[in-house]
């Protein structure tokens, strides 16, 4: 039989031989092709099931549903969540590319299986990069951790996001810049460079990576130049002329972002002890190093980017919930990981040979640590091994007979979790803001969750409720449980 190009010098004993082929390709394909599968379809039933339980939230769930589906008609994108036209609250061009799945169905839940199948489907280019340089069993251990990272985990387990796009475009802008395809590597840089404004800056770090690791100083230097060019050019100029008003993504309270910037160049001392305190950021830099064994620290080369990434995050003192490894905060950190555990054992075989108790160590040091991570903290995936997690509660029946009673096209006004059920229309609203919405929907049952009303609570709503009814410009006309619709009054509703 011919060796596939893919094989690697390392020869297990034949019955175990998974680098020949099978039906023309590698056999270890056919592995990746199942952890694709497995990961898209638990990814999805988490997402899913999250949704139809009314764990969804409006912030920022309805921000980027209605966007997506206004985008789809060819209609102004103004998000009436937000108030900002979707351009200006954030600089994404790749939801553009994202609208059309609004073209075949009108179902929110194609968000969630869309995020879960991109996520996934990112091991294919990871495995590609790690079987260049790795034994089989090794890139296959790797693409496998990268899916099963809690940072993967966690973007399907909070809505939907762009930025779960990033890691599919990201592991193929490595896979490129690895073969030298650079037509393809510089198309894929601008699909990273539009899924947010941000990217730009983390990926003016990966030029430094190309000229030490690659010897490219030009390709290096171009990469650099175009991603921080794109940053700041969408940040200062492009943003703001679509109104966005200010921009404090980055920054210290009461900065901007070019005064955060100087702020910390001119306090070193402040800024390395803002990186690392406090002490959640140091749990953060611990789980994320060590679900990957820590050998992304002797890939000296991707250093760089890595700690860029954490200082994008831990430096920004207004909003503490991007210290966390959960949300979608890790996502792109997930292939950095990944490419640099794939050189750091490339590094250990080049330097120790790849005999057979190598090959093990090395994959005890990617797998282990990673399953224990795993089990310690909330990997979310473990939710699905919950029987509350399956269970429907009478209240979400109770939401599901309300909502039916919504006119197609009305204007909506409602609470944080019930907001993502309602968000194809023009005019959706967030409580308390109501804004001459058509129709109020509020889920008043007892012992929810304080993020259930976003920026206020069940009695703060219930009193609220009270008072616009007592104003007599809306009337209840349906209730269901502690579900309940008020109409406008005094206008003609018929939709």
């Amino acid at each position: 039989m011919k060796k596939s190009r893919y094989a690697s010098k390392y020869v297990l004993p034949k019955k175990f031989r998974l680098d020949q082929k099978i039906l023309g390709v590698p056999g270890d394909f056919f592995i990746i092709a199942a952890i694709f599968l497995v990961f898209s379809l638990l990814f999805s039933l988490l997402a899913v099931t999250r949704h139809n339980h009314f764990q969804s939230q409006g912030i920022d769930f309805s921000v980027y549903d209605q966007a997506l589906w206004l985008y789809s008609r060819f209609e102004r994108p103004f998000s009436t969540v937000g108030g900002n036209f979707d351009l200006a609250d954030r600089f994404r061009p790749i939801m553009l590319l994202i609208s059309p799945l609004y073209w075949f169905t009108g179902n929110e839940r194609v968000l969630l299986i869309f995020q879960a199948v991109i996520l996934s489907s990112a091991v294919f280019p990871v495995w590609l990069i790690a079987r260049r340089y790795l034994p089989w069993i090794l890139a296959v251990g790797i693409a496998f951790v990268y899916v099963d990272f809690i940072g993967i985990q966690a973007v399907n387990a909070y809505d939907f996001h762009e930025m779960s796009v990033l890691p599919f475009l990201l592991a193929w802008l490595f896979y490129f810049l690895e073969k030298g395809y650079w037509k393809s590597f510089f198309g894929a840089l601008i699909l990273c460079l539009a899924v947010r404004e941000h990217v730009g800056l983390i990926l003016s770090f990966l030029g430094i990576y190309i000229w030490t690791a690659k010897k490219n100083l030009k390709i290096g230097v171009v990469t650099s130049t175009i991603s921080i060019t794109w940053s700041v050019v969408a940040i200062k100029w492009v943003m703001p002329l679509l109104g966005q008003h200010s921009y404090d993504t980055f920054v210290m309270p009461g900065d901007s972002l070019g005064g955060a910037v100087t702020g910390y160049i001119r306090s070193p001392v402040f800024a390395v002890k803002s990186f690392f305190l406090p002490f959640e950021k140091i749990e953060t830099l611990f789980w994320t190093f060590f679900s990957f064994g820590f050998l992304p620290l002797i890939a000296f080369s991707l250093i760089p980017i890595i700690g860029f990434q954490f200082a994008s995050r831990f430096l920004d003192l207004m909003h503490p919930i991007r210290w966390t490894i959960y949300y979608h905060y890790s996502a792109e950190l997930a292939v950095l990981m990944s490419v640099a555990t794939i050189i750091a054992a490339g590094k250990i075989i080049k330097r120790f040979g790849r005999s057979k108790k190598i090959v093990l160590i090395l994959l005890i040091l990617v797998l282990v640590p990673h399953f224990v991570t795993n089990a310690i903290l909330h990997a979310p995936l473990k939710n699905l091994l919950k029987r509350q997690f399956w269970q429907n509660q009478p209240w979400t029946g109770d939401n599901k007979i309300i909502l039916s009673l919504i006119p197609k096209n009305a204007s909506v006004a409602s609470q944080n979790s019930l907001l993502p059920h309602m968000s194809h229309r023009r005019e959706i609203f967030l409580l308390p803001k109501v804004s001459e919405a058509d129709y109020i929907m509020v889920d008043l049952h007892p012992g929810q969750d304080n993020w259930d009303f976003y920026t206020s609570d069940l009695a703060g709503t219930k009193l609220q409720m009270k008072q616009i009814i007592l104003t007599g410009k809306y009337k209840v006309v349906a209730s269901a449980g502690d579900s309940y619709l008020l109409r406008r009054q005094g206008k003609n509703l018929t939709h």
